[in-house]
């Protein structure tokens, strides 16, 4: 997921890596592009992004944006509904909000087997 945010151009420099090979080699630097795992920053901007996504398609997709803003923590969301047909629909918007932002969702888990045999499995993996 964090290699899928770009950071703005003008702030890679507070993502610069110093690198050297040894003593007497030059000093390299590189600047990310992309938010990474590791660094301590990676969780909030991750959160951010999404809760940002979830701001600007609240109009179109306004119970998805909530959950997103509402129950995910990291790269999952873990969220219910009342019915059966109100569960796919949740499904259906929570994908296609997170594609707005170029995030796939990859995994499902259901207590109803109904759920996820509606859902392609050339377009998910089960993994």
């Amino acid at each position: 997921m964090y290699s899928q945010i770009l950071v703005e151009p003008s702030q890679r420099y507070l993502q610069r890596i110093v690198w050297k090979e040894t003593n007497n080699s030059p000093i390299k630097m590189h600047e990310l592009n992309t938010v990474t795992y590791g660094t301590v920053n990676s969780p909030f901007l991750a959160m951010r992004v999404l809760k940002a996504l979830a701001d600007a398609e609240h109009q179109d997709f306004p119970e998805a944006a909530k959950i997103i803003s509402r129950d995910m923590y990291m790269d999952d969301i873990l969220s219910g509904a009342t019915s059966l047909t109100s569960a796919k629909r949740l499904q259906a918007d929570l994908s296609k909000l997170l594609r707005c932002g170029g995030f796939e969702l990859h995994k499902w888990v259901s207590n109803h087997p109904a759920l996820l045999n509606d859902i392609s499995t050339s377009e998910y993996s089960f993994e």
